[in-house]
C-alpha cells in the first residue's frame, strides 16, 4: 500500500489498519510527558504563592530555566528523535528550533496566565529565563540523541 492510499484511509473511519492506528497512538503518546509538565506548570501558575522555593537571589529564574528546559526536552521527544539524529544531512535544523520555539510560546501564554492570578505578575525576565531553558533543553536532547546514535553504531560494529 502506498503512502498516499494510507493517508486517504486515515480520513475514512473504519478503514485504517491496526499498524496505522498504533503508529498514530505511539506518536501521540510521545507528547504525554510534555503535556504532564504543561499541566503541572499551569497548576503552579494558578497559585498565588509557591511554597518551598529556594531562598537565594534570582532563584525563581533558575527554577524557570530548569523547568522549561525539561519541557523543551520532552517537546523535542514529541517532535521525534529521528529528526535530531539526521541533523548532519541538513534541512532539519528547524526541528531543533521547533521544541524551543513551542516552549517559548507556551512560556508567553504562562506569563499572561500568571497576570490573572492574584499575587502573581507577568514578568519578561521570567519569559527570558524560560526561553533560555528551552534552548538548553533542546540542545540536551540533541546531544542525548547523538550520544545514543554513537552507542548504537558501536554496538552494530561489535556484532559484525
Amino acid at each position: 500500500m502506498s503512502m498516499g492510499k494510507e493517508r486517504f484511509l486515515l480520513a475514512a473511519p473504519g478503514f485504517c489498519s491496526y499498524t496505522c492506528v498504533m503508529k498514530i497512538v505511539l506518536r501521540l503518546l510521545r507528547w504525554l510527558p510534555a503535556a504532564f509538565i504543561i499541566g503541572c506548570s499551569w497548576y503552579l501558575s494558578s497559585q498565588p504563592k509557591i511554597e518551598h522555593m529556594p531562598q537565594f537571589p534570582n532563584a525563581d529564574k533558575l527554577v524557570h530555566g530548569v523547568c522549561f528546559a525539561g519541557l523543551a526536552f520532552w517537546m523535542a521527544f514529541g517532535v521525534g528523535a529521528q529528526a535530531f539524529t539526521r541533523l548532519h544531512r541538513g534541512g532539519t535544523a528547524a526541528r531543533l528550533a521547533a521544541p524551543a520555539a513551542l516552549t517559548s510560546l507556551y512560556a508567553v501564554i504562562d506569563e499572561i496566565h500568571q497576570s490573572f492570578t492574584p499575587g502573581r505578575t507577568c514578568d519578561a525576565a521570567d519569559w527570558c529565563a524560560d526561553t533560555v531553558g528551552a534552548v538548553v533543553g533542546s540542545v540536551v536532547f540533541l546531544l542525548a540523541c547523538r550520544w545514543l546514535t554513537t552507542l548504537r553504531a558501536r554496538d552494530n560494529k561489535k556484532r559484525f
